[in-house]
């Protein structure tokens, strides 16, 4: 689970492991990821009773706007994780005023984009491993309704020229929803299925690294805004849910699926973002979904 550390990231990894299940935690800040780790195990021990079994929740720590930290995540994870059932691509932010990583890339696109793609091309052989017949692993990308706003342009897919957070940021939803797509068509389904979702405008920190214009637009937000843990209820849902585990590339609200915009639907311009980001990355995704694949079978 990435974005861990606070808001739906925080409330699903509670509710995994008090369902069982084995977490592992990436958060951008050690202190506070370990923080709440802590916090959520100290919290099903006192409701499942004294003397209860210490609950599987372990963390991880990178900077995921970093290319190099989502690789080395990557390593670290393979290393110890030789299947993983689930992953959820949930971190995210949006950045009002413009800003590019030390890679080059505009903050909000590395963030919310190459990091769900770049982290979920290096874990593709133990999420395959950890399938099943009848039971295929689970990638989830957390995208938004803000995918409806968005106004993309391939040629600039880091709006270089007339930056807007909002408009950035949707447009990052958007991809997300593409990614989604582009990959449900090369992976088998029976092995992996991948699925995107929006959470709902959740109660959390979002948009609050921005200054007073960020807690302006967190205050406005707050008005109709729902509760991390309701936030989490979908992508805690489609990590297990029977009905997510057939058909893949979907969209999904309140746990139901629905159709995305008809831009989100552009499986053309699509293809176009896969290739632009094989470009940006060094990627060759197509490469590493038969790689995996062929790993599998062997």
């Amino acid at each position: 689970m990435t974005g861990a550390s606070d808001g739906i990231g925080k409330a699903a990894v509670r509710a995994y492991a008090a369902a069982g299940a084995s977490v592992v935690m990436v958060g951008r800040n050690e202190a506070k990821t370990a923080a709440a780790a802590r916090a959520i195990m100290s919290d099903l021990r006192m409701v499942a009773g004294t003397g209860s079994t210490e609950r599987g929740i372990t963390w991880e720590i990178a900077d995921l706007a970093q290319q190099d930290a989502v690789r080395d995540l990557a390593d670290r994870l393979r290393a110890r994780l030789p299947r993983i059932d689930v992953l959820a691509n949930n971190a995210g932010a949006m950045f009002l005023e413009r800003d590019v990583t030390a890679d080059g890339f505009e903050r909000t696109f590395a963030l919310n984009h190459l990091s769900y793609v770049t982290l979920t091309t290096y874990l593709l052989a133990p999420l395959i491993a950890a399938s099943r017949p009848g039971a295929p692993a689970r990638i989830v990308n957390v995208s938004s309704r803000a995918h409806q706003q968005a106004h993309p342009r391939l040629d600039d897919l880091q709006l270089a020229r007339h930056y807007g957070g909002w408009r950035q940021y949707a447009n990052s939803k958007l991809y997300n929803i593409w990614f989604t797509r582009a990959l449900a068509r090369r992976l088998d389904p029976s092995r992996v299925v991948t699925h995107a979702m929006h959470p709902g405008v959740v109660r959390t920190r979002f948009a609050t690294n921005n200054g007073r214009m960020g807690r302006v637009l967190r205050r406005v937000m707050d008005l109709v805004s729902i509760t991390p843990a309701q936030g989490a209820d979908t992508l805690v849902w489609l990590s297990h849910a029977p009905e997510a585990g057939t058909g893949s590339g979907d969209y999904w609200v309140n746990r139901r699926r629905v159709t995305p915009s008809r831009t989100a639907r552009d499986d053309e311009r699509a293809e176009r973002l896969w290739e632009a980001t094989c470009r940006l990355t060094g990627l060759n995704m197509d490469q590493a979904i038969s790689d995996a694949m062929t790993h599998a079978v062997a």
